[in-house]
């Protein structure tokens, strides 16, 4: 009896810690296409003209003073995010096919 219970427990034990880690990997996910998103959003915000209280080093009035620094951080804030989604892409197809693998036996 006392094994049921240890194996029983043992197997939610495994499922626990597998929704955590799906929970994990979709929360990551998420900020992955957020970074990507929010830093190509930002980006091309920084170069809008509008009417600001200096002139950004540009030379013009942008929405930000600081335009073409601020404007490569945030690229490159989404390049980062390319690079993340890639590497979570190849994770979610190895994933895929292992499940496609298992599926088969």
């Amino acid at each position: 009896m006392a094994i049921i219970v240890k194996s029983n427990s043992n197997t939610i034990v495994n499922y626990l810690v597998k929704l955590i880690k799906i929970i994990f990997i979709l929360f990551y996910t998420v900020v992955v296409i957020g970074l990507i998103l929010g830093g190509l959003a930002a980006g091309f915000i920084t170069l809008i003209p509008d009417e600001a209280s200096k002139p950004c080093y540009l030379g013009y009035y942008a929405h930000c003073s600081f335009t073409p620094y601020s404007t490569i951080i945030l690229f490159a804030m989404t390049i980062i995010g390319f690079l993340l989604l890639v590497k979570l892409l190849k994770y979610y197809k190895r994933v895929f096919k292992r499940v496609l693998d298992d599926s088969k036996h």
